[in-house]
């Protein structure tokens, strides 16, 4: 293929991937960096140092893998955004100018351990792309919410005031006896997402307000459920990059339903669905009571 179709950023997203993998982690921007330090391209040179960026230990843990961070998620998208805007493939220079005008402190400390000059990193990677040298910082692409993929939750003291005091008042008004098996629970769950939705929706609160309640109300929710039921809750811990269970459906079976059945596909989730929504229906009738003089904020 000729290199001017080929993206040629995508082997050092690659090896990123590869080198965060060596330490179990999700990909962060340090390791874009120490990938496009590997790779040889016309920005290699510019971060050759005899001090490393990354410090891996000598004993890798199992090697399992994962995605990526959502830093990691807006250099690689701001680099190919600023490539499309000149009419280019996305290259290592794209990627080490994003990492650059990101600012992630992480990387920038990376390349101050390893005596490297920020100016002159980013002079290199403007040069890569006959770009003049004043040309200001690339716009970033905004950050995915605060409180979704791993970006943590807005602390409680920095959320609406009026939402938080009003999930306070359900998280102490939780109808806790009337769980008495796992699906109640779930069904709870589901009706109090709605309730921070709701609540979001009626304030007008940002997105970033809106999952950091959403997260921190249901962390709030499922340890008093488990201190209530531990027979049928028990505190998760996330592990954003854990294993993933595949169900082990042979591939035979799915040949002969797709060759005799076909008209069937998706009904099972069809009526799942319908039964969920029965369920927490009727756990929301149960329940009504409990939050009749819950605060109208």
């Amino acid at each position: 293929m000729d290199d001017s179709r080929r993206d040629l950023g995508r082997p050092v997203i690659y090896r990123a991937f590869a080198i965060a993998a060596e330490t179990d982690e999700l990909c962060r921007p340090v390791h874009l960096l120490a990938a496009l330090r590997e790779i040889e391209s016309p920005v290699s040179t510019a971060l050759i140092s005899p001090q490393p960026l990354l410090y891996l230990p000598p004993h890798p843990p199992r090697r399992r893998g994962g995605g990526a961070s959502f830093l990691a998620m807006q250099t690689q998208q701001s680099a190919r955004k600023f490539a499309l805007e000149r009419n280019e493939k996305m290259s290592p220079a794209h990627l080490l100018l994003a990492l650059v005008d990101q600012g992630d402190t992480e990387a920038l400390d990376a390349l101050a351990r390893a005596e490297l000059d920020l100016a002159g990193v980013r002079r290199a990677a403007l040069e890569a792309l006959g770009a003049p040298a004043d040309l200001p910082p690339i716009a970033m692409l905004p950050l995915t919410s605060a409180g979704t993929g791993d970006r943590p939750p807005l602390p409680v003291e920095e959320l609406n005031h009026r939402a938080w005091s009003a999930l306070c008042w359900r998280q102490y008004h939780l109808p806790l006896h009337k769980i008495k098996r796992r699906s109640h629970y779930d069904a709870l769950q589901h009706l109090e997402h709605r309730a921070v939705w709701h609540l979001s929706s009626k304030l007008r609160v940002n997105d970033d307000q809106r999952y950091s309640l959403m997260r921190h109300h249901s962390d709030r929710v499922e340890r008093r459920a488990s201190e209530s039921k531990p027979e049928f809750v028990q505190v998760r811990y996330d592990q954003p990059h854990g294993p993933t269970v595949i169900s082990g459906v042979s591939h035979r079976r799915l040949a002969l339903v797709s060759r005799w059945l076909n008209f069937t596909v998706g009904w099972g989730t069809w009526f799942g669905n319908r039964r969920v929504g029965l369920r927490d229906r009727w756990f929301h009738l149960r329940t009504l009571g409990h939050f009749r003089h819950a605060p109208q904020p």
